[in-house]
């Protein structure tokens, strides 16, 4: 674990250290904000409330959208799992949503919907496909020898659930989580950005940009990759922890 850790921060320090030499190679921090002044700026942007009050929001609007997103295609997983009609009905709704243009759903819902709920909108579309996929794709991968020794077993519904299906799913369910919020992030980040929800990360963006503030547009920038590196490590963390084991013995 020691050696991993040392590994990584090796790792992270000479990244840092080819984005200060970049930066000097630019020259000029209008364009490419270096390492430490984008410190400088993260550090004056987290001593004002608003900062906080602002990531909070995106948060809220982010995880609400990955939620709702993520329990909407583990039921039309499941559908489509249990009825081949209901397969084939869902598939094409699910390329198309693979293949539209985020920009094109984000101009959709803002005429759909308030500015501030098109990023919750975005991120369901953009993890419904993710999840739907890993999750069917996980159901017919079920080992049929384990089903058939818990129907001898006697098992109800609910323990083979338990016991078979849920420990089966879990290396797709931990892909969908991974692929999910990351695309969360970005898209609903983009949106933020497009219908300048308020207060949002993506509204600061744009006014870093508006403004010609380089060193916080990459401060605001470092922020949404670390809050999505946190989340994706504890949603993980918590699922393990919470997850049973597989077996089929009562």
């Amino acid at each position: 674990m020691k050696t991993s850790t040392t590994k990584y921060l090796i790792v992270a320090v000479i990244w840092i250290a080819l984005w200060e030499l970049l930066a000097f190679i630019i020259g000029e921090e209008l364009l490419f904000a270096s390492p430490h002044t984008v410190l400088i700026a993260l550090s004056r942007l987290g001593i004002t409330l608003s900062f906080w009050k602002t990531i909070l929001f995106s948060i809220l609007r982010i995880l609400s959208g990955f939620i709702l997103g993520y329990i909407l295609s583990v039921i039309l997983s499941v559908l489509a799992y249990r009825f081949s009609f209901f397969d084939a009905f869902i598939r094409p709704a699910i390329s198309v949503i693979k293949a539209t243009p985020v920009a094109s759903f984000i101009i959709l819902a803002l005429m759909w919907a308030g500015k501030n709920y098109v990023p919750v909108i975005i991120c369901i579309l953009m993890v419904t496909p993710v999840v739907w996929s890993n999750i069917r794709v996980g159901l017919q991968n079920v080992d049929k020898g384990l089903l058939a020794m818990a129907q001898v077993y006697g098992m109800t519904g609910m323990e083979k659930v338990k016991h078979v299906y849920l420990p089966s799913l879990m290396p797709y369910n931990m892909a969908a989580i991974g692929s999910g919020l990351g695309l969360c992030w970005k898209a609903g980040i983009a949106a933020e950005v497009i219908c300048r929800a308020l207060p949002s990360i993506g509204n600061s963006i744009w006014e870093t940009k508006f403004y010609l503030i380089t060193d916080e547009m990459f401060a605001w920038t470092a922020m949404v990759v670390i809050l999505s590196v946190i989340f994706d490590k504890l949603t993980k963390m918590l699922i393990e922890k919470f997850s049973p084991k597989k077996g089929v013995a009562k």
